[in-house]
């Protein structure tokens, strides 16, 4: 199902076909370029959406945060001014050619807990846990 972890590829994989299977962390859609950050238990990794492959892009439209999915691709080379030091893959992105969608996830509630009422935060309990830090 799963050919490498998202968080584990590098440069040294560019030009290989991978398969990858994880988390939406974020969807970004760019006036007709959609890219999601995949997330598994490794790290992130951003994949890009062709619109001139229309069935796919169409597909990759629908995602929303915390799908699963499966996606199959080609590791390329970020062009210098869009690498992102900030993230361990940023000098690689994924070109997908295939999405499988392994499940969706409901809309999730707003993540703020300023004005949360104690009962939503009870029934909510274990979004915090998906964040880098863990706060209480």
């Amino acid at each position: 199902m799963r050919s490498h972890y998202c968080g584990l590829l590098n440069a040294q994989h560019v030009g290989q076909q991978v398969s990858l299977c994880g988390w939406i962390n974020r969807r970004r859609d760019l006036g007709g370029l959609i890219f999601v950050d995949l997330r598994d238990r490794e790290g992130l990794v951003q994949v890009f959406f062709d619109p001139d492959l229309t069935d796919l892009f169409a597909e990759a439209a629908q995602l929303r945060g915390e799908y699963c999915v499966q996606i199959t691709g080609t590791v390329r080379a970020r062009p210098d001014s869009q690498v992102n030091a900030d993230m361990a893959t940023g000098a690689v992105e994924v070109y997908a050619s295939a999405l499988v969608i392994l499940n969706k996830s409901q809309a999730l509630p707003p993540h703020s807990t300023q004005n949360n009422s104690h009962q939503q935060r009870l029934k909510y309990h274990y979004l915090p846990s998906r964040r880098p830090t863990i706060s209480a």
